[in-house]
C-alpha cells in the first residue's frame, strides 16, 4: 500500500531555492521531508489538488503549496504537469488499480474470488479523493486528444495487460474459455466498475460486485459459455418458426 498521503514540511533549502519565491519561511525546529517521503507529500498534494481543482485548474504553484515545499523541488522531479499528475495517481491511488502486477493470488484463489478481490479493493480506493481526482483526469481525456493518449498509454493500457494476463491464469486453470483473452472482456469488466463509481458515483458494496461478476461476468468468460448461449437462441428460433407456422394456418 502506499504512503500515507500527509502535507509535506517547509523544507528550508528549497524554499529558497524555488525561483519564484514560492512557499511560506520554514518553521524554526520543523523537520523538513527528504527522498520518498518528500516525494510521497508532493504526490498527495496533487492528487488533493486534482479533485478539488480539476486539471485545468491545477498548477504547479498550488501543489507545491499544499505540499510546503518548493516548486524546483517539484521541477526536478517532474519537469511538466501532465508527468506529476500520472506519476501521483499511479502512484498514489492504491495497489490494485495502478499495480496489478504486483497482484499475485496462490492457487487457492479462483479467478472468480481474485476478480471480486481486484474489485472491492478498486471500489474501496475510488470511493474518496482519488475517484473524484479521477473523474477530472476522464473529463480532462475527452477534452484533450493529447492528453488522452498520455492516459491511455501510461494509465489504462499497463492495467489492461495486466487483467488480460489475470484471465490468461484462469484459462491455465480451466476457469476461464480462451476466447474470453479479449479486449471487450477487459472493458466489460473495467467498464462495470467505472459506470457504477465514477458516472453515478455510487459506492458498490462486496454483494454489489458479487452481483456483478455473477450475473454477466463470469457467465460470459466461463466455460461452456458459447455453448448456453447458443442453447438460450434455440428457444427463440423454435418459437419464430412456431409463429411463422400459426400464421400460416391461420391465413
Amino acid at each position: 500500500m502506499p504512503s500515507a498521503m500527509t502535507s509535506a514540511l517547509p523544507n528550508i533549502a528549497e524554499t529558497s531555492d524555488n525561483g519564484a519565491g514560492c512557499g511560506a519561511p520554514p518553521e524554526i525546529g520543523r523537520q523538513r521531508k527528504r527522498g520518498a517521503e518528500l516525494e510521497d507529500a508532493i504526490r498527495g498534494a496533487c492528487v488533493a489538488e486534482l479533485a478539488e481543482l480539476g486539471y485545468g485548474n491545477l498548477t504547479i504553484e498550488s501543489v507545491a503549496s499544499r505540499a510546503q515545499t518548493g516548486k524546483a523541488s517539484i521541477y526536478r522531479r517532474w519537469p511538466t504537469k501532465q508527468q506529476l499528475v500520472m506519476d501521483s495517481v499511479g502512484c498514489l491511488m492504491s495497489g490494485p488499480l495502478m499495480r496489478l502486477t504486483d497482484l499475485e493470488y496462490d492457487d487457492t484463489v479462483t479467478t472468480r474470488d481474485a476478480i471480486l478481490d481486484l474489485m472491492v479493493r478498486v471500489g474501496a480506493v475510488m470511493a474518496g479523493a482519488q475517484g473524484d481526482a479521477m473523474r477530472s483526469l476522464m473529463g480532462e481525456s475527452l477534452r484533450d486528444e493529447d492528453f488522452s493518449g498520455c492516459f491511455e498509454g501510461d494509465f489504462y493500457d499497463p492495467r489492461k495487460q495486466s487483467l488480460i494476463r489475470l484471465l490468461e491464469r484462469g484459462v491455465a486453470r480451466g476457469e476461464v474459455r480462451p476466447e474470453a483473452i479479449d479486449e471487450v472482456v477487459v472493458e466489460m469488466i473495467a467498464g462495470a466498475m467505472i459506470h457504477r463509481i465514477l458516472i453515478r458515483r455510487q459506492n458498490p458494496t462486496k454483494r454489489d460486485f458479487e452481483q456483478m461478476l455473477d450475473v454477466f461476468i463470469m457467465p460470459a468468460i466461463q466455460p461452456g459459455a458459447a455453448e448456453n448461449a447458443a442453447v438460450a437462441d434455440k428457444p427463440a428460433v423454435a418459437d419464430t418458426a412456431c409463429v411463422a407456422e400459426k400464421a400460416e394456418t391461420h391465413s
